[in-house]
């Protein structure tokens, strides 16, 4: 039986624990050989991928590792000129910001001097280099205590990466995971300027010219730090879920899902599974969420899949942050009204979408909340195309299920409920 982890979220695990894996390191060649950029933005919905897609970036690059072994039999491996000038040559800055939040500013500082903290940790072995000075060694212990002050905080991972180009004479990739959830968690509250000037602040100085650093990847749901005041965050090449480049690299396509559905004797249940789990269409292809598909396989192979009540939406209450978009702009005007009520009925809503929102923009008019719903994943393009209007729709049946249940109250006495099984 195949071996399907519910949480992927480390690549080094997944492949040495023979876990299923979908070959996705064909965006290692495309980015590093293809289409290198100073600064990138990943943009996806949660659940598709973006974290184990940032952890095989740096177990591919890390200087500190030995990964053949982990990408043995992997398309990338087919490219010798990117194993040889890549693979495990340079040091690699990994942070993720999935738990800096909370409900103050100073507890959300806090957080984010852990996840610092954590990523000086990873890295405790340049204490003993003697090509380090004595005060840079100093500033690390702090900052590994968490008894630096803010400016020197959201100034250290620049601070890191000269230090680790001072110790392996090699410019510093550093990876960036989920860094937009402060701004997300933090929307809507009285703190939130601050979270967003801290983490700008933050990658400004790493983003902008900054001879220690090869590059910079980030992954997150929006691009939401574009026109910043901090000139160094303009320099981010954003690649969202309306772009065709890297449109099949996060996530999984109809063929990856055959595959899947084949290597585990399910292909008999393939239009379910599009039925309730495809319908998304980033750039011009046709896409499921993975967490989704493994589940439910997951829940097929080990017997509990209850066939009387059928699919489930795993997706459902993963991110409360696309469920707030939506609450925000309940009953603001009657145009918006007859939108979600044309969506609930299965129908399009013809719309101009921005790729560039910022989340405290996003309740200013319905052009910037249906675009920040088609980048978080609860709407997507309808065709494949993109015409100035685009027309919008809800994916599939797993997304059906949370806009019947976050947004039919509201609509109960306007809307007949199409959607009951």
């Amino acid at each position: 039986m195949l071996s399907i982890r519910s949480s992927y979220d480390s690549f080094r695990d997944l492949r040495e624990n023979n876990s299923y894996y979908i070959d996705k390191t064909e965006i290692i060649e495309e980015y590093l050989i293809k289409r290198f950029d100073k600064a990138v933005l990943f943009a996806r919905p949660r659940r598709f991928g973006k974290t184990l897609t940032m952890t095989m970036f740096r177990d591919f690059l890390d200087i500190r590792q030995k990964s053949e072994s982990i990408f043995a039999g992997l398309k990338v491996m087919e490219n010798t000129d990117v194993v040889e000038k890549y693979m495990n040559q340079y040091p690699v800055i990994f942070i993720s910001l999935k738990e800096v939040f909370g409900d103050s500013f100073e507890k959300v500082f806090r957080n984010f001097q852990i996840a610092i903290a954590t990523t000086y940790d990873s890295c405790a072995e340049l204490l003993e280099s003697e090509k380090i000075s004595d005060l840079h060694k100093e500033f690390f212990v702090k900052l590994q205590r968490k008894e630096m002050g803010e400016e020197d905080t959201i100034q250290s991972v620049a601070l890191l990466a000269q230090i680790m180009r001072k110790h392996y004479g090699r410019q510093v990739f550093v990876i960036i995971d989920e860094y937009d959830v402060p701004m997300a968690k933090a929307l809507g509250t009285p703190y939130y300027d601050e979270v967003r000037d801290m983490i700008e602040h933050m990658l400004s100085f790493i983003c902008k010219t900054n001879d220690n650093v090869k590059a910079v990847l980030l992954s997150g749901c929006l691009y939401t730090v574009k026109n910043s005041t901090y000139t160094g965050v303009n320099n981010i090449m954003p690649y969202t879920v309306m772009s065709p480049i890297y449109a099949s690299s996060i996530g999984f396509t109809d063929n990856d899902v055959k595959k899947l559905l084949a290597d585990a004797g399910l292909s008999d249940r393939y239009d379910t599974v599009a039925e309730w789990y495809d319908g998304y269409m980033f750039g011009r292809d046709k896409m499921y969420c993975p967490w989704d598909v493994l589940l439910y396989v997951k829940s097929v192979l080990d017997g509990t899949y209850d066939d009387d009540r059928g699919p489930e939406s795993y997706w459902l209450n993963t991110s409360e942050t696309s469920i707030n978009l939506i609450h925000g702009f309940f009953g603001k005007t009657s145009c918006a009204n007859e939108s979600f009520e044309q969506l609930l009925a299965g129908g399009t809503i013809d719309c101009t979408v921005n790729e560039f929102v910022p989340y405290h923009r996003i309740h200013e008019n319905g052009t910037n909340l249906w675009s920040a719903l088609v980048e978080t994943g609860y709407l997507t393009k309808a065709v494949t195309g993109r015409p100035p209007l685009m027309p919008l729709r809800i994916p599939n049946r797993s997304v059906q299920i949370v806009f019947r249940q976050e947004v039919w109250e509201f609509f109960k006495d306007k809307v007949d409920n199409v959607y009951n099984r």
